[in-house]
C-alpha cells in the first residue's frame, strides 16, 4: 500500500516537471503576478497588503496548475487502472494531492520570501506572510482537487474549474490575508476538514466519470 501511494506521489510530481507538465507555468505565474502587484499598487500600498497579494497570486496559480491534476490520467486510462488496485481509491487522490502540493505549490514556498523582500517586508513579516501561506497551501490543493475531479471529460475544463472554485476559495483568502487573531486556527481547522472531504469527494467523482 505504502509503495504504491509513493509511486503515485512520485509520478504526479515528475510528470508536473516534465516539458508541458504545468508545474513551472505555475511558478512564473505566481510570480508575475506579485510583481504586477507590487509595481501596480506601489512599495507603500504593497508593504500594508503584502500578505494578500501573496495569497491572491498564490490561489491564481494553482488554478493555472488544475487542468492537468486528473485529465491525462482520465484519457489514457490510469485513472481506470486506480479503481483495480488493492488500494482505497481516496489514497490515491491523497497521494495525487500531495504530489500536486509538491510540485506546485512548495516551489511558489520557495520564492515566496525573496517576492516578500522586493515588498519591504521586514522578517518578521515575511514569517508571519509564510506560515499563514503553508498553512492555507493543502485547502487550497484540496479544493481545487475536487474542482479537476468534477469537470473530468469536460471539453472546457480550465474555465468551468475556475468558476467553480473561485468562490470556495473566498474564505481562505479572507483568513490567509487578514492576519486576526485565531486566523491559524481557522485555517487549521479549514485544512483538517477540507484535506479528507476532498478525498472522498474526488474517489467518488471518479468512480462516476469511469461508470
Amino acid at each position: 500500500m505504502s509503495s504504491l501511494f509513493g509511486l503515485v506521489l512520485e509520478q504526479t510530481v515528475r510528470i508536473a516537471f516534465r516539458k508541458g507538465g504545468g508545474a513551472l507555468g505555475t511558478l512564473a505565474v505566481y510570480v508575475i503576478i506579485v510583481t504586477l502587484f507590487t509595481f501596480g499598487l506601489g512599495p507603500e500600498v504593497m508593504h500594508q497588503h503584502a500578505g494578500a497579494v501573496l495569497c491572491v497570486a498564490l490561489l491564481l496559480a494553482n488554478i493555472t496548475a488544475l487542468p492537468l491534476l486528473y485529465e491525462r490520467d482520465y484519457e489514457d486510462g490510469t485513472l481506470e487502472q486506480f479503481l483495480l488496485q488493492p488500494i482505497l481509491l481516496e489514497m490515491l487522490v491523497l497521494a495525487k494531492m500531495c504530489g500536486q502540493w509538491l510540485a506546485s505549490i512548495f516551489p511558489l514556498l520557495l520564492v515566496s520570501p525573496l517576492l516578500a523582500v522586493m515588498a519591504n517586508l521586514d522578517p518578521p513579516q515575511v514569517v508571519h506572510a509564510l506560515s499563514m501561506l503553508l498553512q492555507a497551501s493543502p485547502t487550497i490543493v484540496a479544493l481545487g482537487s475536487v474542482a479537476a475531479a468534477l469537470t473530468l471529460g469536460s471539453k472546457r475544463g480550465g474555465l468551468l474549474q475556475a468558476l467553480i472554485i473561485m468562490p470556495f476559495y473566498i474564505p481562505v483568502l479572507i483568513f490567509a490575508s487578514a492576519g486576526i487573531e485565531g486566523s491559524y486556527l481557522f485555517l487549521a481547522g479549514m485544512m483538517c476538514a477540507a484535506v479528507p472531504l476532498a478525498c472522498f469527494l474526488c474517489a467518488a467523482l471518479i468512480r462516476i466519470s469511469q461508470d
